[in-house]
């Protein structure tokens, strides 16, 4: 169901909004009703509003400043403004502004319904292209990072660096080294990073932090998994910390990778 927050400074008018359309009928669930833009952009924030009915003209934040205000959130809710017949003007300026459409008060129930099932519409295809975006931006950013990981060790015929990368494999959530992998394989620290640099062309705290970065990919497409939660799993107890390697080595925020924001990978 779509996410629909409401916005109207007359309470008579609000009630009537909240209690008499049949959101539900129509595919959404109303995560709230404000009496201003203030206390509207902090439910845009708080409740992740993907569409917003407001009246152009409130007191303080008017719809206009919240349109304003809201622009720069992500992804941007889709904006329903309900304009009176003297406030034309200002519907003209919020259409140049993006919202999607106005309805003229006092509102007739067919438009209302008409307008509101096209604006769910318009976020669900929105929701479908981003989401398809996302998928081939992920497996753009696994693919590079699996080029840098590549396994070039496999040839080798060196056991230990095999036992060195079946190791990575199973613990790379814990704190790991060169050294305690190289004592649990009998040999020195110094050695492993040897045989490591010469099989895989990387270090190896270089290769276990790209293996951490690919399973971090793969875990920030799960929406329901909190970034430090990602960050813990892969290996890191300092979320900052993890979130800076990441950038460093996918060239996004996990925020950013989470949202599919344009990557510059490197």
């Amino acid at each position: 169901m779509i996410r629909l927050l409401i916005a109207e400074d007359e309470e008579l008018a609000r009630h009537e909004l909240e209690s008499t359309v049949p959101w539900e009928d129509w595919d959404f669930v109303l995560v709230g009703a404000a009496e201003d833009g203030v206390r509207a952009m902090e439910l845009i924030n708080e409740r992740h509003a993907e569409i917003v009915l407001t009246d152009i003209r409130m007191p303080g934040m008017d719809g206009m400043a919240l349109m304003r205000a809201a622009a720069g959130i992500v992804p941007q809710p889709l904006f329903v403004i309900l304009s009176g017949h003297a406030d034309f003007a200002y519907a003209r300026e919020a259409l140049r502004l993006g919202a999607f459409d106005y309805l003229v008060k006092p509102i007739d129930d067919g438009e209302l319904e008409a307008t509101m099932r096209r604006a769910a519409q318009e976020i669900r295809a929105r929701s479908h292209a981003a989401s398809l975006e996302l998928v081939a931006r992920d497996d753009k950013a696994v693919s590079i990072v699996r080029d840098l990981i590549q396994d070039r060790a496999i040839g080798s015929g060196d056991a230990y660096i095999e036992a060195a990368l079946s190791d990575i494999s199973a613990r790379y959530m814990m704190d790991l080294s060169a050294d305690a992998v190289a004592e649990r394989l009998k040999i020195s620290g110094d050695h492993l990073t040897r045989l490591f640099k010469r099989a895989t062309g990387l270090t190896f705290n270089e290769y276990l932090t790209r293996f951490r970065m690919r399973r971090a990919m793969e875990l920030l497409r799960d929406p329901s998994v909190r970034i430090g939660e990602v960050a813990d799993l892969c290996g890191y107890r300092d979320a900052r910390y993890f979130s800076t390697l990441f950038r460093q080595t996918v060239g996004l925020t996990p925020s950013e990778f989470r949202h599919g924001k344009q990557s510059s990978m490197r």
